[in-house]
């Protein structure tokens, strides 16, 4: 085993493809400086889970930073259930590491820093004395700590800048956003939201509530003009330059070794990483080739090196395909056309391109862009979980899909498994363990994803409305936005129950 890994534990989504980018990409600035052996991150929402990501680790001790503002229910609650759920997986295995979880990264004092910085950058030139610093926070009753977060950071900024005002404001308590003017006098106002990535709350709402834009969707002037005052919003504080030093300092507080220094970052666990090679290398031979399909990807040996391209383009010429870039790559998959894939699984996976002449490293990193933790559950062949066992273990608004029936799992199953290049190993109440619609794959599926979750939870809150019958998704509803009517995946549900004749 290995010395020390890094794992940054974030929220991501289903329906905001930016909700991960700070994640990924301050990973990336992380691995860049090269003192882990292995660098991953893992979502609540996206691949890998919480619970899966301890499985591609290979190392003494793992140190699991939360990117979150705050103390609250995902930090206290969610992610200690389900790494010790992954480590419950691991017993006894050599793998194994030991757990080290910090604080979340909002709460650490760098960030009043880094919030400090921030407002100065988008200030552009406006003295700090001169100008007033709301912090921005979303609030809510179900969660004190909240505001507290918000709170201690306008505190230390108070007695570390030289700003005029400072101050905080929420979405869902007073003092409001909206109430900003009467909140300061200040003519110059600089607004950084205690937020980890931008979404609807930072890109729309907050604008709108600020009054520097009547329509979200055209974007907002930095400064916008209110009253004759200016408003320098500088949108989410996480997707900050300066958050990974934040994530490294939380990491070293917890013991980590930050001066160390390793030859290289493995994307794969080593052990799995050679196992996934020689099968590939014991292709059989094709026209003088050696190909495996891995989901929706082909991997060729090409004398010492690999290809991957799609395994719809088989055929397809190289100088026909763009090449991709390894470095870019796993931005690039995430995405179709523009629309965000909101599971990893999803044959939605974009076609045309390839990446040519690989090392064994690049390969492995661009597998496991697409397919996160894929190689590493294939090798270990762990035990199924059941949709009901992963349903019991939900909370707050997703607590209820217990209740889904068995018809409606199989029909929840076709809609949506029934378009994912994984193959379902994991069973309902006894129902088959092979989705009809699902190609032959040796990617496997041990257990069903957070997105179906959701889907089983908008099957159910469908029940109880009287949901309209579209016949045909609507193209412009992302495939992730479950919550509408029109979406692909509830009209393939529709189908499945035979309440309407439809195809997409």
């Amino acid at each position: 085993m290995t010395g020390q890994a890094l794992v940054v534990a974030a929220h991501g989504s289903h329906r905001n493809s930016d909700s991960a980018l700070p994640t990924l990409s301050h990973t990336e600035a992380i691995r860049d400086r090269g003192c882990f052996d292995q660098v991953r991150t893992a979502f609540w929402k996206e691949s890998p889970s919480f619970r899966d990501v301890l499985r591609t680790i290979d190392a003494e001790r793992a140190y699991v930073v939360p990117l979150f503002v705050s103390q609250g229910y995902f930090v206290d609650q969610v992610l200690p259930r389900e790494f010790d759920l992954g480590m419950d997986d691991l017993a006894g295995e050599a793998t194994a590491p030991e757990m080290v979880y910090t604080d979340p990264v909002g709460t650490h004092p760098a960030m009043t820093d880094v919030i400090a910085a921030r407002a100065r950058r988008y200030l552009d030139g406006v003295p700090e004395e001169q100008a007033a610093l709301a912090v921005v926070g979303h609030g809510t009753d179900r969660n004190p700590k909240s505001a507290e977060a918000v709170y201690d950071h306008v505190e230390a900024l108070r007695a570390q800048t030289d700003f005029a005002e400072v101050d905080a404001l929420f979405m869902d308590e007073a003092p409001a956003v909206e109430d900003i003017l009467d909140a300061f006098e200040a003519d110059d106002i600089a607004v950084v939201p205690l937020f980890v990535a931008d979404g609807f709350h930072t890109r729309d709402e907050i604008p709108e509530l600020l009054g520097i834009t009547d329509d979200p969707r055209s974007g907002y002037p930095v400064p916008g003009s209110v009253d004759g005052r200016r408003i320098w919003y500088t949108s989410a504080v996480g997707t900050d330059r300066l958050v990974p030093d934040v994530i490294l300092e939380r990491a070293g507080d917890a013991g980590a070794d930050l001066e160390r220094t390793v030859e290289r970052e493995h994307p794969v666990r080593p052990d799995a990483a050679e196992k996934f090679l020689s099968w590939i290398a014991a292709a059989p031979a094709e026209d003088g080739r050696r190909s495996r399909t891995w989901g929706d990807l082909l991997v060729t040996v090409t004398e010492d090196t690999y290809e991957l391209r799609h395994r719809a383009d088989r055929d397809a010429s190289r100088a026909t395909l763009t090449e991709q870039d390894p470095e870019t790559f796993r931005w690039f998959v995430r995405t179709d056309d523009d629309r965000f894939r909101p599971f990893a699984g999803e044959r939605s996976l974009p076609t045309g391109w390839v990446l040519p002449d690989l090392n064994p490293r690049e390969l492995l990193r661009a597998v496991a862009a697409v397919y996160p933790a894929s190689i590493e559950t294939w090798v270990d062949d762990p035990e199924p979980i059941s949709f009901r066992d992963v349903a019991a273990r939900q909370t707050g608004m997703y607590a209820g899909v217990s209740a889904l029936s068995s018809g409606e799992l199989d029909d929840l199953t076709t809609a949506v498994c029934g378009n994912c290049a994984k193959r379902r190993e994991w069973d309902g109440d006894g129902a088959s363990t092979q989705s009809t619609d699902v190609a032959t794959s040796e990617l496997p599926c041990r257990e069903p994803c957070s997105f179906l979750i959701a889907a089983a939870r908008e099957v159910l809150a469908a029940d109880t409305t009287d949901e309209p019958r579209t016949d045909h998704p609507d193209a412009d509803v992302p495939p992730g936005d479950l919550t509408q009517s029109a979406n692909r995946y509830r009209a393939r549900y529709r189908q499945a129950r035979g309440v309407t004749q439809i195809s997409d």
